[in-house]
């Protein structure tokens, strides 16, 4: 956003304030100030007025100007062909030094003698103001003939660059600076000058819309538009906002000063209507499309010289519903969409005040259709609450006086406020949000500073224990040589029902997922883990080992924690040791590791084996009597589905892991002794049956029980021989034969005759 100082002071008295204060003060309410620049001329560069103008003698592109210049006349020769109807031009007076060493000298051109140049706006450094000579007029300020440029205020201006964020919309104009700098300096903003406004039928406006629109016709002959002064086309190229087409000019002129949006149209429609489809505005004008509101004009519509009448249209859009429309819309904008979809002013009435102001008129007759309420939404804000985000204590006309400024309503109502929010500010949808106008307001270094105070609390809870136990066991798992995998929450719904795993019920679904292979939410981390492991395989790896610890969810939707490992390929790095040919991986090695990480548990064949798994070499993973997990081989199917070697699956549910404090016990002092008993035993009884029956007997000193041999054969039949070892030990005395007889004669006695087994 560019203003000047010049414009600036046509909407609010900013005298006795130097423009380098101003730029601060903009800084400091949030306007951050992109550049800033003093207009200057050089030295002898002054107005002068055009007395004669004829044609050169010798050459029919030059013209032989008499040029008053203070008590002087100067003859000076020029090309321009503007220059014949000129009066008030910018003269660079002999010895003037334009830069890159272009110093005015006497001349003579084909014969005629000149004495100075008249100058282009480029040629004294400025942006282009018209074709040819810069043309002055009383515009300008008080013209006087040998005054330097420079001490003409209007002309020698300051031009600051604003850098706006998108939601500042309210700032793209010159009366939105001057409204924030008016409620930061406690400067009234100047009213325009009062306009009779005549409500009038015609055109009739038509809205099939919901949305909040404002718009305000007034058709107008050409000659009501007078052609833009030397001061508004000189302003106009400054902010970069100049055209070839005179009308537009004007209105933009009126948009870039008060902020409210004017387009003009070259014919005076008897009927408006605008219809709307998926969000966007579209403007019919007797049953013609003609513009697309706050995006774009058509061609065909726009004002051109030829036609007697002009209509002209004020509108307002809401900013955020125009910008949501658009998303996503391959559709032609114009200059006008940047500014409605940030924002524009929709008193649509202060916009024809100002142009009919401009042009001089005493009244417009114009056909509105307004919003119905100039406020957007309503915040209360107690007082309290307020010193409380700040940290200050506030007076209450320090809240309401810059809000008010600011175009807010405000209402004092008990310990609190009712702030009723403009529609030009968008931006403000929360008590935060309004705070930070206040905060603005006041300036964030008049809020004094104080120390950060940290209360630390008792971090000794859930949160904080659930953290170390994930790192513990993450820890422990690299520590066998597992890596860490990181896989999405969601999973493939048809992959889950392919394997016949659990899935979420349609109502518990994702209703917007974010891809079609990733439709729900995932109920085991397993296939992730051979999707890894393949990608790997293929990769060239001939090793893979992966493990996540991660949240998965049942069928009511419930999450819990799992941890998963997967093994694939070969059983260990090919070294020296193993020959370079390392063996595959087996369930002994994966289990092995597995329970280096998880710690003791019990392996018992699997009750209702997963479709994942090989039906014949998986097992439950049993901790305190009870199934927290599953182990085993990857089902052929999907080793050849996946292109893998062997490779095992393990998924366990973490909640059931171990992470309590470890207690140092005493050890026994007194040696522990071993007792082998053999014993035939059919096939179909698991071991961990016979050793929960001695178990429950309570034995005194006994301390475990393993099987450390197994042995089958064909006269066996469906009966094996299992050796097993009982340790024994006492903490108080080295146990003597007879306490080691009781021992073993009460596992004998359950073996034989509670179990009804045959020793051997």
């Amino acid at each position: 956003m560019i203003i000047t100082r010049s414009w600036l002071e046509n909407f609010i008295d900013i005298e006795g304030i130097e423009t380098q204060e101003i730029c601060k003060i903009l800084n400091q309410i949030g306007l951050e100030v992109d550049s800033y620049r003093q207009i200057t001329f050089p030295k002898g560069v002054v107005v002068g007025k055009v007395l004669s103008c004829e044609k050169h003698p010798d050459a029919d592109k030059l013209n032989v100007c008499q040029v008053e210049i203070g008590e002087e006349t100067k003859q000076i020769v020029c090309g321009a062909k503007n220059v014949t109807d000129a009066s008030w031009v910018a003269v660079a007076t002999v010895g003037a030094d334009l830069g890159e060493g272009f110093v005015i000298k006497e001349a003579k051109l084909r014969g005629v003698d000149s004495h100075g140049m008249i100058c282009s706006s480029t040629e004294l450094g400025l942006p282009a103001v018209e074709p040819g000579i810069w043309k002055l007029d009383e515009s300008m300020g008080d013209l006087k003939s040998g005054v330097t440029l420079n001490d003409l205020p209007n002309i020698a201006d300051e031009v600051i660059e604003i850098e706006l964020t998108a939601n500042r919309g309210d700032c793209l104009s010159i009366y939105g600076v001057a409204r924030d700098l008016s409620a930061a300096l406690d400067r009234q903003l100047y009213p325009i000058a009062q306009t009779t406004l005549k409500e009038i039928e015609t055109p009739t406006i038509a809205i099939e819309s919901d949305l909040p629109i404002a718009l305000a016709f007034s058709c107008m002959e050409q000659d009501q538009l007078r052609p833009i002064n030397a001061l508004e086309r000189y302003r106009l190229a400054l902010v970069e906002k100049l055209s070839e087409n005179g009308v537009e000019n004007l209105l933009s002129y009126v948009t870039h000063a008060t902020g409210v949006i004017l387009s003009g149209y070259n014919h005076c429609y008897q009927a408006i209507k605008v219809k709307e489809e998926a969000g966007i505005a579209t403007v019919y004008g007797d049953e013609k499309e003609i513009s697309i509101l706050g995006v774009s004009q058509r061609e065909e519509s726009r004002v051109d010289a030829e036609n007697p009448s002009v209509l002209i249209e004020a509108s307002y859009i809401d900013p955020d519903a125009l910008s949501r429309a658009m998303m996503g819309k391959k559709i032609q904008k114009d200059t006008r969409y940047y500014h409605t979809s940030r924002g524009s002013d929709p008193d649509l009435q202060r916009g024809f005040a100002y142009l009919v102001l401009l042009l001089g008129q005493e009244q417009c007759e114009l056909h509105t259709l307004l919003l119905s309420d100039p406020f957007r939404c309503e915040i209360i804000l107690s007082h309290q609450e307020i010193e409380r985000f700040i940290g200050i204590s506030l007076k209450s006309e320090a809240i309401t006086v810059p809000l008010k400024r600011l175009g807010f309503e405000v209402e004092e109502k008990g310990d609190g406020y009712v702030i009723k929010v403009p529609h030009f500010r968008h931006d403000i949808n929360n008590q935060q949000d309004v705070i930070e106008e206040i905060v603005r307001m006041i300036g964030i270094d008049h809020i004094p500073s104080n120390a950060q105070q940290v209360v630390l609390k008792h971090s000794l809870n859930a949160s904080f224990e659930n953290y170390k136990k994930r790192n513990y066991y993450r820890t422990k798992a690299v520590g066998v040589g597992f890596s860490e995998a990181i896989h999405y929450f969601f999973e493939s719904k048809e992959a889950l029902e392919k394997y016949g795993l659990a899935t979420l019920p349609q109502k518990l679904d994702l209703r917007n997922p974010i891809s079609q292979e990733l439709d729900t939410l995932r109920t085991t981390l397993l296939l992730h883990h051979i999707r890894s492991a393949s990608l790997n395989i293929k990769n060239g790896k001939n090793r893979v080992m992966l493990f996540e610890i991660g949240k998965v969810v049942d069928v009511d939707r419930n999450e819990n924690t799992k941890m998963a490992f997967v093994m694939s390929g070969d059983r260990e790095v090919a070294s020296i040791h193993s020959g370079a040919k390392p063996k595959p991986v087996d369930f002994v090695t994966f289990s092995s590791k597995v329970l280096g990480v998880v710690g003791a548990c019990e392996l018992l064949p699997a009750q209702t084996p997963s479709a994942l798994f090989n039906p014949y070499e998986v097992a439950d993973i049993i901790i305190k009597g009870r199934c927290v997990g599953v182990m085993g081989a990857l089902h052929i199917d999907l080793r050849e589905a996946y292109d893998l070697p062997r490779t095992y699956l393990c998924e366990i549910d973490f909640e059931a892991l171990d992470f309590s404090k470890v207690e140092a016990k005493s050890y026994a002092k007194y040696p522990q002794l071993s007792r082998d008993l053999s014993f035939l035993k059919p096939k179909t009884v698991p071991f961990s049956q016979i050793r929960l029956a001695i178990e429950e007997k309570g034995i005194s000193h006994l301390r475990s029980l393993f099987p450390v041999d197994l042995y089958r054969s064909e006269e066996m039949g469906e009966h094996e021989s299992v050796t097993m070892r009982a340790i024994l030990q006492s903490d108080e005395k080295t146990l003597d034969e007879t306490e080691i007889e009781t021992a073993m004669n009460q596992i004998l006695e359950t073996i034989t005759t509670d179990l009804g087994l045959e020793l051997r």
